[in-house]
C-alpha cells in the first residue's frame, strides 16, 4: 500500500490534505463521492483509501438478504444506508423515481466507474469479494487492478523468514543465509502467520547473532521465550478441544517446567482461548464472514478458520461448560481450594474428556 501511495507522487507538504481515508465504521456514500470527487490541492492527484469496506458492505448487503428473506418483505431497517438517484428532467426521472433504492454496495459499484481520473481509489481488504456479488463484478472491470498478497504458510513461510534476514542483515550477512532452516522452522512454529511479530522477532535475532553468523535454533529459543510460551499455549488449547488428553497433559508440563508460567497463567489464557472459541461460534451463527469476524476479533483469517471449526465440532453448550470450568478453577485455585499444579492437571483431564463427549454427541447428531 505504501508503495502504491508512493506511486502517486504526492508532494511531501500536502499529502495528507490529497489524502482520504475511510474504514468500516467512517465510510458513507455522499462522504466517498465528495472525497473522490474533490480536486487535488498543489498535486497531480488524490488519493482515497478504503480499509475494510467491501467486507462491510458485503456482510450489510447479507443481512439485510438475510432480514428479507425471513420477512418476506422488504428489508426496512432505518439505520441501513440507502442511495437514491434522481435524475432532474424528462422522462427517465419518472422511471426512476419508481426504482427501488440503491444498496451502499450496488452504489458504490455504479460509482467506480466514474471516479475523477485525478483521484486514485486503493481498496485493503482481507480477501477479496465474490465474484456473484456487484462489487465482486465491479472489480474486474477495465481501469480496475487487483493485486493478491497470501501470507505465507509452512515452507513459504521458512523461505519469507530466510529472506528477510538476509535484508537485515546486510553485506556482513553470511553466504550461507542469516538464518539457518532449523531456525526459521521453529520462529515459524511459535509465530504461525503474524508477519509482524515475525519481521521483529527476525531483524531482533539478527542483530543479536551480528554481521558474519547466521541465526541458529538456539538462539530462537534464547531469545522469544514469550513467543515460544504464546505458542504453547495455542497447542495446549487446541489439543484439549480436540480431546487429545496425552498431548494436552504433555504441552502443560513443558509450559510448567520449561517455562516461567505460572498456573495462574496457565488457567487464565485458556479462559481467553475459549471465550474466543466462543466469540467466533456466536458470530459465524450470525451470519458474519471469516473476513468480518477477523477484524472484530483481531484475529488472523487462518485463526479463524480453525477456531471455527473446532466451534463447530464442540458445539456451543460444550464451549459454555469448558469456559465456566475454567473459571471454576481460577477460582479454587486463587482462594487456595486446591494446590496450583493439582488444580491445572486435574483441569486439563477434565476438560480434555469433555471435549471428546462433545464431539461425540455432534457427530451423533448430525448422523
Amino acid at each position: 500500500m505504501r508503495e502504491l501511495v508512493a506511486g502517486a507522487r504526492l508532494p511531501s507538504d500536502f499529502a495528507d490534505v490529497n489524502t482520504s481515508r475511510f474504514d468500516a465504521t467512517s465510510y458513507n456514500t455522499d462522504a466517498f463521492r465528495f472525497a473522490c470527487e474533490a480536486m487535488p490541492f498543489l498535486a497531480a492527484c488524490r488519493v482515497v483509501l478504503c480499509r475494510g469496506v467491501v467486507a462491510s458492505l458485503g456482510a450489510r448487503e447479507a443481512r439485510a438478504a438475510t432480514r428479507h428473506s425471513a420477512k418476506g418483505a422488504p428489508d426496512e431497517d432505518s439505520s441501513s444506508e440507502q442511495v437514491v438517484t434522481r435524475p432532474t428532467k424528462g422522462k427517465r426521472a419518472a422511471s426512476a423515481s419508481a426504482s427501488p433504492p440503491k444498496s451502499p454496495e450496488h452504489a458504490l459499484a455504479d460509482y467506480l466507474p466514474e471516479v475523477p481520473a485525478s483521484t486514485v481509489v486503493i481498496f485493503v481488504e482481507d480477501q477479496a469479494p465474490a465474484s456473484a456479488t456487484a462489487l465482486g463484478t465491479a472489480f474486474t472491470r477495465p481501469g480496475m487492478i487487483t493485486s493478491t498478497y497470501p501470507i505465507p504458510e509452512g515452507t513459504g513461510l521458512e523461505r519469507w523468514m530466510r529472506t528477510r534476514a538476509q535484508e537485515y542483515a546486510g553485506p556482513g550477512a553470511p553466504s550461507s543465509g542469516a538464518f539457518t532452516a532449523e531456525a526459521a522452522r521453529l520462529l515459524a512454529s511459535y509465530v504461525g502467520t503474524d508477519m509482524r511479530l515475525a519481521s521483529n522477532e527476525i531483524r531482533k535475532l539478527v542483530t543479536y547473532a551480528g554481521p558474519g553468523r547466521a541465526v541458529e535454533a538456539r538462539d530462537v529459543e534464547l531469545l522469544s521465550p514469550q513467543t515460544t510460551a504464546t505458542a504453547k499455549i495455542w497447542e495446549l488449547s487446541q489439543a484439549i478441544l480436540d480431546g487429545q488428553r496425552a498431548k494436552a497433559a504433555t504441552r502443560l508440563a513443558q509450559l510448567l517446567d520449561a517455562s516461567d508460567m505460572r498456573p495462574e497463567q496457565v488457567i487464565s489464557s485458556l479462559r481467553s482461548a475459549f471465550t474466543q472459541h466462543l466469540s467466533v461460534h456466536e458470530l459465524e451463527q450470525q451470519g458474519q464472514p471469516d473476513a468480518t469476524i477477523a477484524r472484530d476479533l483481531r484475529m488472523q483469517p487462518f485463526a479463524v478458520k480453525m477456531v471455527r471449526e473446532r466451534a463447530s465440532r464442540l458445539g456451543e453448550r460444550a464451549l459454555v461448560y469448558l469456559h465456566r470450568r475454567t473459571l471454576e478453577a481460577d477460582l479454587a485455585l486463587k482462594t487456595g481450594m486446591q494446590a496450583p499444579r493439582l488444580a491445572i492437571e486435574l483441569l486439563v483431564v477434565e476438560l480434555s474428556a469433555r471435549a471428546v463427549q462433545a464431539m461425540q454427541l455432534q457427530a451423533q447428531r448430525r448422523a
